[in-house]
């Protein structure tokens, strides 16, 4: 069970997360791939260089951990009128030296950020990697005529980075995709704690949606996916020695047995189509077979009318009939047994 202690904590780093679902603006999330890649083409290679010397006494079994940290400790800190210049050099000159001096020397603000999501993710070097892209993305975007500090405006990246990789990574369905389900993800066991806290024993989807202002909908989908435990489809299936859970779902891939049959069928089709528009001595009515009935751009009822002079509601009628002699045609060729369903669907 949960402790009054934890839940004041839980609630407190879920003020924090709401950084990722509230924030809005013209730079908001914009977290695709390419953007990534190209801070890493515009800045070059971000990685601190190696420490030679006795000032950096380490084990030879050190971890990764210890030594980027150790390596961090030899990067001086900038003042925020220094860090102002380089921004503005940034942005004026282009340099990418200052932005490069602007993401170095605010590393440990990085590491600072990620230390209070540790509990959530064991591997501290993970979280500092996603917020190093946050920092060198918030070089990208910083106004540094705004008057915002620039670490003030880089914490904000730096917790989305690290947010959205923990949101992909937590759970094995991925949950986050939309604007409310990242709030949910962050947000629903909180809303869910207060509502009982104001008297609802058990809150509904609905009253957790009013109180989140998101959809219903949303609500169950995420809360079905969070609450229910994770099945791994290569755990031993219940009551089999020898076979896993995936072995015992059936196959989303068609039957090779169908797909013969539906190729056959296809090719049977295509030729009694074929066969069909020969036998069609009408200049018009083949027309109307060929440029709209089986054709993928087909015409409209007023063009073909237009062509021959007389209304679409003719060309509907001739439209009807080549429709009911193709069925004969067809159940002639191919049997009782096929299924008709596209004669319908001809336009």
């Amino acid at each position: 069970m949960t402790t009054q202690h934890e839940e004041t904590r839980l609630d407190e780093e879920d003020d924090e997360n709401r950084n990722l679902s509230s924030t809005k603006g013209s730079g908001e999330m914009a977290l695709d791939a390419n953007s990534l890649n190209g801070v890493s083409e515009l800045f070059g290679d971000l990685s601190l260089p190696m420490m030679r010397g006795s000032n950096l006494n380490l084990p030879a079994n050190a971890d990764p951990l210890t030594a980027y940290l150790a390596r961090l400790n030899y990067i001086e800190p900038l003042s925020a009128e220094k860090q102002q210049k380089l921004a503005e050099q940034y942005i004026n000159e282009k340099d990418r030296n200052a932005g490069k001096m602007l993401i170095l020397t605010n590393l440990r603000l990085v590491v600072k950020l990620a230390r209070e999501y540790q509990r959530r993710w064991t591997n501290l070097l993970d979280l500092i990697q996603e917020g190093n892209v946050g920092l060198a993305e918030a070089v990208t975007r910083y106004d540094p005529y705004r008057g915002v500090k620039f670490t003030s405006y880089a914490q904000y990246w730096i917790r989305a980075m690290i947010l959205n990789y923990l949101m992909n990574h937590l759970h094995p369905v991925k949950i986050g995709s939309s604007r409310a389900g990242r709030k949910l993800f962050y947000n629903l066991k909180k809303a869910r704690r207060e509502l009982m806290r104001q008297g609802h024993r058990n809150p509904t989807p609905a009253l957790i949606a009013e109180y989140l202002d998101v959809d219903e909908k949303e609500v169950v989908r995420v809360a079905a996916q969070l609450d229910a435990p994770p099945v791994y489809l290569d755990a031993q299936a219940p009551g089999h020695e020898k076979t896993t859970i995936g072995e015992l779902m059936e196959s989303e891939s068609a039957d090779p047995e169908e797909m013969a049959t539906d190729y056959d069928l296809a090719s049977r089709l295509r030729e009694a189509i074929h066969a069909f528009g020969e036998q069609v001595e009408d200049e018009r009515e083949k027309a109307i077979w060929t440029k709209r009935m089986i054709a993928e751009d087909a015409r409209s009822l007023v063009d073909l009318g237009d062509d021959w002079g007389v209304s679409k509601e003719r060309i509907r009628q001739v439209e009807v009939q080549i429709r009911n002699d193709f069925r004969r045609f067809l159940l002639d060729r191919l049997g009782e047994d096929v299924r008709l369903d596209f004669l319908e669907q001809m336009t």
